[in-house]
């Protein structure tokens, strides 16, 4: 080997080695500190891809599914409400029953007719009164759709009927009810009792049906949030195994590069002695 001052290939050799030593001890210490395997695109172009468009899913999947309980808040709020409009028919029809007792008045009935009217009230207050959002609930024009997942097309469509007094025939202005007040009697009365009575439970009918066609559309909306979960959990899984750290692996990896730049420090020590022999030659 030849002997010179100007170049030492093998210090600059020494040198290149540990600089490569050194970027992969900073990258593996990167691994461990961020838990992460892709901390830049660089790191696996291909795995970087395919991570940036799970994690996309799991981030609309996770609005959407706050989308979706809004949309179950909405029905169980129309839902409340339309038990108490339930309660006010039920409610009405006990009094009309009552009217047509034996030992009640005409008195009696005109107060019972009052009351029915205040009923019917209360169920008009409630069909305009309840909103979510300061959006009418059971006015009959509730109607929306719902983006139920993280692509394009997810979509569930929601609406509500409504439940005015016309809606469901038992407007006091109208025809619908006929009167059990004073002054009505004998087959009259029998008649007027007997046709709001059916009145009131054609109302209890439609109430009903609207329920019932709620709560599947609230059943709908709460199998989409566990589809949604499911979806969540299995693409972080998948996410998971492309970016996470292999610790084990990545401690391993530091070891071994700690242990090979110490070496190369060793030798990058002895390299740089071997000009210095050249003095002896002088001597």
């Amino acid at each position: 080997m030849a002997l010179n001052i100007n170049t030492n290939m093998t210090s600059l050799l020494a040198v290149q080695g540990m600089n490569r030593n050194g970027n992969e001890l900073s990258k593996t210490f990167q691994r461990l500190i961020t838990g992460s395997r892709i901390n830049g695109a660089g790191d696996d172009p291909a795995g970087f891809a395919v991570s940036t468009r799970l994690s996309s899913r799991i981030r609309g999947s996770n609005v959407a599914i706050r989308n979706v309980q809004d949309a179950v808040s909405v029905t169980q709020v129309a839902d409340a409400a339309m038990q108490e409009t339930m309660n006010s028919l039920q409610k009405m029809h006990d009094l009309v029953v009552s009217a047509g007792g034996a030992g009640v008045s005409p008195a009696d009935r005109t107060s019972i007719m009052t009351e029915v009217k205040g009923l019917i009230a209360e169920i008009q207050r409630i069909a305009t009164g309840t909103k979510f959002n300061d959006r009418s609930l059971l006015g009959g024009s509730y109607s929306g759709k719902i983006q139920v997942g993280a692509d394009h097309g997810n979509i569930m469509s929601v609406a509500i009927s409504g439940t005015s007094v016309r809606t469901l025939g038992v407007n006091s202005t109208g025809t619908s009810l006929a009167s059990i007040g004073e002054g009505i009697t004998g087959d009259t009365l029998n008649q007027n009792i007997s046709t709001d009575l059916q009145v009131i439970a054609g109302a209890l009918n439609k109430v009903s049906t609207i329920r019932a066609k709620l709560g599947a559309v609230q059943n709908r909306l709460n199998g989409v949030i566990n589809g949604l979960n499911s979806v969540i959990a299995a693409t972080t899984e998948s996410n998971s195994r492309i970016t996470d750290t292999d610790i084990a692996s990545e401690v391993a990896a530091m070891t071994r590069d700690q242990i090979k730049q110490q070496v190369g420090a060793a030798v990058l020590a002895q390299a740089n002695q071997v000009p210095i022999s050249i003095l002896t030659l002088l001597k």
